[in-house]
This record gives structure tokens, sequence and C-alpha cells, in this order.
């Protein structure tokens, strides 16, 4: 038995330990099948291991080899090619997702923050294919293929500052990655008929995209790309607690916090619900083998026993893949590794893709703030207490131990967040106007 088969049947890829970066690199790698071995970027970058550098690795190696290859003046000493080393660490290792790929070394895996294709690396998928799974689904239908035609841009546009500060570094020669096929042959095949079912529910996340992408027209283009990526992360979670709760049979909302009290009631009941999405997460295959979703019952034939583990069945895995994207796309806070305080806290930068991907980018398409809250649940599924049914979904949910002044405190605190990132005013007492162009606005 092969727990690849489960997982594809479950989520439709495997949901591993992963950051943006990792994400990243498997979605764009995915757009266009290249990749790319960029081994003397590795070597270069590369500053530090636990057991230190060794082989290519090693400084004086390095020095002899941009010599060699005329990539550096004979004047420059080891002090500066350390220097240039520690530069390039910090352009490409940004998320701290890379690590040495070649010998002697052997990575689980290894991602470059993305700052063009020609960084795209070889290897294994350290997203479980996430980032193929979510290129396909949006290939089905004309709003997604508007998206990835938007990401193919950006990834495409004229070379940057920082990719031509490591182009010596990079090699042009391109091989295909094999994706496709390595996904058919390890985990099977997304049919036309599953496809059709999730593009149907996840049809108002894949519009939202592309009008995220419609908007972001005039944003520089590491923004571009981060805003995109913040926006796909967003779409992969709406999915993954939709699916999680059996698309219905549990609302998977997300209570944010923003008054900051660290005792408050919302704070609590933000907590509540982080963990609660976590177990729903942490128990979605065995919801999904009651429900008959799978085709044979890989729960029964013991898949996922451990033994000598306290659990009969361990689905750790899936609470930590849960944790990681919740924290990283900027959703959770606090970052520390203090579960218990985990609440839901929206950050600027996911704060700002969210709303550019509900709100027209147009000065005379400004909303309410209450219509922007209604959106924002009805999208993305998240509460900020600004909607006059908010209450009431709340505490038909589950939430209590709050009234609704304490839910206006918190929409009021929303509300001058987004002013504080010029994405609402109040031209009058009780009058929130939400804009991508607020300036045009007043």
């Amino acid at each position: 038995m092969s727990k690849k088969l489960a997982h594809h049947e479950a989520f439709g890829y495997e949901p591993l330990r992963m950051k943006p970066a990792h994400f990243a690199s498997g979605f764009f790698t995915a757009l266009d099948d290249s990749v790319y071995a960029n081994a003397l970027l590795n070597k270069v970058a590369v500053t530090k291991t636990n057991k230190g550098l060794v082989g290519d690795y090693s400084a004086e190696k390095i020095l002899g080899g941009l010599r060699d290859g005329k990539l550096i003046e004979e004047a420059m000493t080891q002090a500066n090619v350390e220097l240039l080393r520690v530069l390039v660490n910090g352009i490409v290792n940004n998320d701290s997702a890379m690590y040495p790929a070649f010998k002697p070394y052997k990575p689980k895996g290894n991602d470059y923050t993305f700052i063009s294709p020609r960084v795209l690396t070889k290897g294994s998928q350290t997203d479980g294919y996430a980032g193929h799974f979510v290129v396909t689904v949006l290939g089905a239908t004309p709003e997604g293929r508007a998206v990835l035609d938007f990401a193919r841009m950006i990834a495409k546009e004229s070379p940057s500052t920082l990719e031509r500060f490591v182009n010596p570094l990079l090699t042009d020669k391109s091989e295909s990655s094999g994706l496709s096929e390595k996904y058919d042959l390890d985990y099977g095949e997304l049919t036309v008929d599953r496809i059709g079912r999730i593009t149907r529910q996840m049809r108002t996340q894949t519009e939202a995209l592309a009008r995220l992408c419609e908007n972001l027209a005039d944003y520089s283009h590491y923004r571009r790309i981060r805003y995109l990526i913040l926006g796909l992360l967003a779409w992969l979670m709406n999915y993954i607690l939709r699916t999680a709760a059996l698309d219905g049979g549990i609302d998977p909302l997300l209570l944010c916090d923003f008054l900051g009290e660290r005792e408050g009631p919302i704070r609590q009941q933000s907590q509540l619900c982080y963990a609660r999405l976590r177990e729903i997460v942490r128990r979605a295959y065995l919801n999904l083998a009651d429900a008959g979703r799978f085709s044979k019952n890989w729960i029964a034939d013991g898949l996922f026993e451990w033994p000598n583990r306290e659990d009969e069945n361990d689905f750790r895995f899936l609470e930590q893949h849960f944790g990681d994207l919740a924290l990283r796309m900027g959703y959770a806070q606090p970052r520390a590794s203090r579960v218990p305080q985990k609440h839901f806290e929206l950050q600027p930068d996911t704060l700002r893709t969210l709303m550019l991907s509900i709100l027209r980018h147009e000065a005379a398409s400004a909303i309410t703030f209450d219509e922007l809250c209604e959106r924002l649940r009805c999208t993305w599924s998240i509460v900020v207490g600004g909607h006059a049914k908010d209450y009431e979904i709340l505490r038909r949910n589950g939430y209590f131990g709050f009234d609704e002044a304490d839910l206006q405190r918190n929409a009021a605190a929303f509300a001058t967040r987004l002013e504080s990132l010029d994405l609402a005013v109040e031209p009058s007492d009780g009058l929130v106007l939400c804009s991508t162009e607020i300036g045009e606005v007043l």
C-alpha cells in the first residue's frame, strides 16, 4: 500500500511541511516544466552547514573556481569572496529553504527564493506537488487560466536587479522537470470529473485570484510575485479547510483578532478557532474515510498506524502542514512554537493581498465596510465582526464568551488597520469606505 495514493485521493497532493518558497518553486516549475542545475550558484550561495563546508563548497575551492572561470578579478581576496557569498545567500536564501545540493551533500530538498525562472532547481518536490495540483486545477477554467497567464508574464519579465547580480552564477541550459509524468506515476491521474468538482467548489476563490492579478498591474515586479504567491496560498488554505470539513459539513470560519488584547475574549475565541481548524485538518483522513471518499479504507487497512505511538493512527503531519501554512502565509501568530497561543491575525502583506482580491481597482468601485466584511467572509471564510450577521454566524458555529460590543471593537480595529494600509477611509462618522484607490475616493 502507498500513502501517496491516500494523499492523492484526499487532497490531490502530499501535505508536507511547507514554506512559501517550496510552494513557489513547485508552482512556477509546473507552469513551464523547466528547471536548471545551477551547481555554481548553489556552491557560492551556501555559506554554512551544521558540520562545516567541505569539498567544492569550501572557501578555498570557491575562490579557485571563480578565478578559473574568470568570474572575479585576480585581486579579489578570500575575504572579498566570502562577503560576496553572504550577499548571494541573502538574495536566493531569503526563505531559508536552500541547502547544499551537490556532492558530497544529499539534501531532502533545495529551493531558492524565486527571483526568476532561472533559479528553479531540479530535485525532490518539497511542496508535495501542491504547486502542480494548483496549476492543474486553475488551468481548467477561464478565470484560472488568466491567473496562470499572469504568473507566466511576471515570471518572464526582463531580468531584475537581483537576477542581474547573480547572473554570472546561473546557467542558461534548462531541462524538463517531468513534473506531470512524475505526478501521474507516483500519485495517479487527476481525472476530469474530479477537477470539475474542485473548480466548482473553488469558483469564488479562483475569481478572487483573477481579480487580484488585475489589481497587481501597477505593482513592482517582486511585490507582484509575493502577492500572487500569498493569494495562491490563500486559495490552497481555503481548499484544504473545505476538503477537511467535507465541503459543507462544517463551516471553516477564521475568526481574526485585531485588538491585540492577549487575555481578551476575541483573542481567546480566535485561539479556539485556530485549535478547532487545526484539529479538523488533523482528522481529515479519518473523516474522509468515514464518509466513503476513498476508493478503499486506508485507515482500516492500517496505512497510517505507527507502532509504539500513543495514537493508533498518527496524523501529526496534517496538523503540521496546516500550522506551517497558516503561520508562513501570514494568517496566524505568534511565530514562536507556542501552539496554545496561536490565533488568527492577518499580517499586512497578507491582508493587502486579500483586499486586492475582493476589491475593484477603480475609485468608483469603493464599497462600504459592511460589504467588504461580507465579501471577506464569503470568499476567504475570514470573520472580523464588521458585518451585521457576524455575531449570529459565530454563535451558530460555537463561538461564545464575547458580546456584540467586543466584535464591534474588533471590527473598528480592523478598519483602522485598513486605513493604515490606505485601503479604507472614514469620510464621516460611522461611514467607512474601502477601495484600492482610496486617494481618488477622497
